[in-house]
């Protein structure tokens, strides 16, 4: 089934990812934010346990989730009324609204409608969200996707207790001293990336772990005991590091 979030980072390794991971296995992600990758996964009869740390992501999910109904009405009466300008504004406040429904609409109107695809941060254009985006919501029904929320500062704490999970995905994205480019918006939804602490983490995970970057080179020194594919921007693997778009690191 299909995110009702536009991907925040887009990723092309998911046809050699899936070859990586056997059948019917339970998967624990990190870092849940538009559920892409891990929909796709569910798709495919995998279990994913998909985790966040950050509140109002998880709020969204369980709002889509319990009440995709009330989503959609609220959202599509709202739509027919707010202008670019005020999305502007939502994006400074949006998580200081008290009612739980409206902050998940708002996030998802932002989310959708910004190009950078994050709720409080990026420039706006109301027309991104269409009617078609919103009809979706009052069918949306997965199977096999569970978003967990972890009350900590840490969003790796869930790997305090990996339980009885066949894999443990950490889909980070960009490699880089600071995420968020200087004179954005550092919204609460947004994750900062400790790329020292990943790696030691993953070092001294007996499960067994995929990290999947996009190209940076200090990656290849830094994950350099582990197993490293590459992966062009056709979601093909290469051997090539000037091809390379993607890289998927495991310890396995």
């Amino acid at each position: 089934m299909k995110s009702p979030l536009t991907p925040s980072i887009r990723f092309n390794s998911l046809n050699h990812l899936k070859k990586k991971i056997k059948p019917n296995s339970k998967i624990r992600t990190l870092f849940l934010y538009d559920a892409n990758l891990e929909l796709s996964l569910s798709k495919l009869d995998h279990t994913i346990l998909a985790h966040t740390n950050k509140s109002y992501i998880f709020e969204f999910w369980h709002t889509v989730l319990t009440e995709p109904r009330k989503l959609q009405e609220l959202t599509k009466h709202y739509m027919q009324f707010i202008d670019d300008g005020q999305l502007y504004s939502f994006q400074k406040d949006w998580f200081t609204n008290r009612n739980k429904l409206i902050r998940s609409m708002l996030f998802y109107i932002l989310s959708n409608c910004s190009d950078s695809n994050l709720a409080s941060c990026g420039k706006i254009n109301k027309n991104k969200l269409t009617s078609y985006m919103m009809s979706r919501l009052s069918t949306f029904k997965p199977k096999n996707f569970f978003p967990f929320y972890s009350n900590s500062d840490d969003p790796l704490e869930s790997l305090n207790n990996t339980g009885d999970v066949d894999y443990i995905i950490l889909p980070v994205g960009n490699y880089s001293l600071n995420l968020f480019e200087g004179g954005k918006n550092k919204g609460p939804e947004m994750y900062t990336f400790h790329h020292k602490s990943i790696h030691s983490r993953f070092s001294d995970l007996e499960k067994k772990c995929i990290v999947l970057y996009k190209r940076h080179p200090a990656l290849f020194s830094l994950y350099a005991s582990f197993n490293i594919e590459m992966i062009d921007k056709y979601g093909r693997l290469t051997s090539d590091r000037k091809a390379c778009e993607e890289l998927i690191i495991a310890n396995f």
